[in-house]
């Protein structure tokens, strides 16, 4: 008969449970935590950022997908075949940038690699990678931190590139992702 020991394993679980709540305090445990009803509302850094000033840094036209509120989104594609592409993400991470940076590996500047500390306001810190990759696309990553919130920038332009125009555009978008993020409550 099986029934017999699941019943009596059950009634040991439950007494074990009981004399668990019975810790001896005679302080109660204070009020239960409330749960929110409903999830944060996500971040989404393309809400700071104004796409005709991103079109005209670059010297390109885009078309700029957003997303959903559930589902954000911050990609910008060229309408022109050739032309650079970017997207936008972000984290939270606590530690300062050059910890993040460590966690990537070694970083190297090179014959092709650039990597330079811009002043961009309203962020605490900044990195801007720039790097031509083997097959001569330019690869633009920029980290922009401001308290908590580490937005990351991609660019991408394949040869023939007109490196000055990625780089102010990339430059502007930073700017403009620093002052969102100090205007938000993501920044810790």
């Amino acid at each position: 008969m099986r029934s017999r020991p699941i019943a009596a394993a059950a009634g040991l679980l439950a007494l074990t449970a009981a004399l668990a709540a019975c810790s001896g305090d005679d302080e109660p445990a204070g009020p239960r935590p409330t749960m929110p009803t409903e999830a944060p509302a996500l971040w989404n850094p393309c809400d700071g950022l104004d796409t005709a000033a991103v079109s005209t840094a670059f010297g390109a036209t885009f078309d700029t997908r957003t997303g959903t509120a559930e589902s954000p989104l911050c990609s910008f594609t060229p309408q022109e075949d050739g032309g650079p592409a970017m997207d936008v993400n972000y984290q939270l991470f606590a530690g300062s940038l050059d910890d993040l940076m460590k966690t990537f590996g070694v970083l190297a500047e090179g014959a092709t690699t650039e990597v330079t500390t811009p002043e961009v306001p309203d962020a605490d810190d900044v990195r801007l990678i720039v790097d031509v990759t083997a097959d001569d696309t330019l690869a633009v990553t920029a980290f922009v931190q401001t308290g908590d919130l580490v937005q990351v920038v991609n660019a991408l332009d394949p040869s023939p590139f007109d490196r000055a125009a990625v780089v102010r555009g990339v430059r502007t978008v930073m700017a403009g992702l620093a002052t969102h993020a100090a205007e938000s409550d993501l920044t810790g």
